[in-house]
């Protein structure tokens, strides 16, 4: 059986050979504005289904089919990649460049579909595409569009953090979390590992499906996000060394944010004047392409068949018809 290989990102490929990381495909992203129209979901899966209750103001799309059969007879598993949560990188059977990312759930069917529900309401440009669901043995499969690499990799560069690429980093940040104040709802938790870049260089955001509700009339509606905002903006600085030289901009912009308590800030901060470096779509390809030249190393992991055993491929059990 021939060994798997694991790179330094923590990514165990199957077989003899490497698939290439840095060279995905996805679908276009629409431009015509931030919010996505129902039939087009948007979202990317984490551990866990919370928050799950869909709003009653807005009207729920269509329910999505969940597909009952064996995913890998559609799609070939290549790598096992954990970056926080485990997923399995894979592409489809017959169109070799089309790639996905796909996570298990071990939920009841009622979890995944409100879940999915939600996901589909909630579609923003901002959020990873959830492209099927399938149901296999005792789990669900919720299949993604891929995404190249996370924040969190971007920080072990050992090049500097260009002040223009940390503009284009935290702008659709703000504006999703826009999106979400106008639903009444925020993200649980916002990290480093949260925060996905795309082959064409630009910013999704992880942890949609476990948003919560909020109401942003309270004075300390959306106080957890803007404590993440600030750590997230200081390990990007940070990053840089203590004696690089930062503009009044982002300064400004950081004191800005460090004020920042209620959902009512959130006007402010998306009105700054340091977003107007923002470039538009692409505007991190390089830095993207930085981060896969660095952190790719193959090393010597256990056999493929050891992956087996662990069950992140599933096991061929009868699906449930209820």
């Amino acid at each position: 059986m021939p060994a798997a290989k694991r790179d330094v990102r923590g990514t165990v490929w199957f077989g003899r050979t490497r698939s290439s990381v840095a060279s995905t495909q996805h679908a276009a992203t629409s431009t015509a504005s931030d919010h996505v129209p129902n039939n087009q979901t948007l979202s990317h899966a984490t551990s866990g289904l919370t928050g799950l209750p869909p709003q009653p103001s807005a009207p729920n799309p269509a329910p999505r089919g969940i597909l009952v059969q064996n995913p890998w007879e559609v799609y070939e598993p290549r790598a096992c990649i954990y970056y926080g949560r485990i997923m399995v990188l894979a592409r489809h059977r017959k169109n070799k460049a089309s790639l996905v990312h796909i996570q298990m759930q071990a939920v009841e069917r009622s979890a995944i579909e409100m879940c999915v529900q939600m996901i589909d309401r909630l579609a923003h440009r901002s959020i990873p595409r959830l492209l099927d669901i399938f149901q296999y043995a005792d789990r669900f499969l919720l299949v993604w569009e891929p995404f190249e690499c996370t924040l969190h990799q971007a920080l072990v560069l050992s090049c500097h953090i260009a002040e223009s690429d940390v503009a284009q980093i935290l702008w659709p940040v703000l504006k999703c979390l826009e999106f979400l104040r106008g639903q009444s709802r925020e993200l649980v938790s916002l990290t480093p590992r949260d925060i996905l870049f795309t082959e064409e260089g630009e910013i999704k955001i992880a942890g949609i499906e476990n948003s919560r509700q909020v109401d942003p009339s309270r004075a300390d509606a959306m106080s957890s996000t803007f404590n993440a905002l600030r750590s997230i903006l200081d390990k990007i600085m940070l990053r840089n060394g203590s004696t690089f030289t930062w503009s009044q901009e982002i300064r400004s912009f950081k004191s800005a944010l460090a004020k920042s308590t209620s959902a009512r800030c959130l006007d402010n901060l998306v009105q700054h004047t340091f977003f107007g470096q923002v470039t538009g779509e692409g505007g991190l390809k390089i830095l993207v392409e930085l981060v896969n030249r660095t952190i790719s190393h193959e090393i010597t992991f256990p056999p493929e068949d050891s992956f087996a055993k662990t069950g992140l491929l599933g096991k061929p059990v009868e699906p449930s018809t209820t």
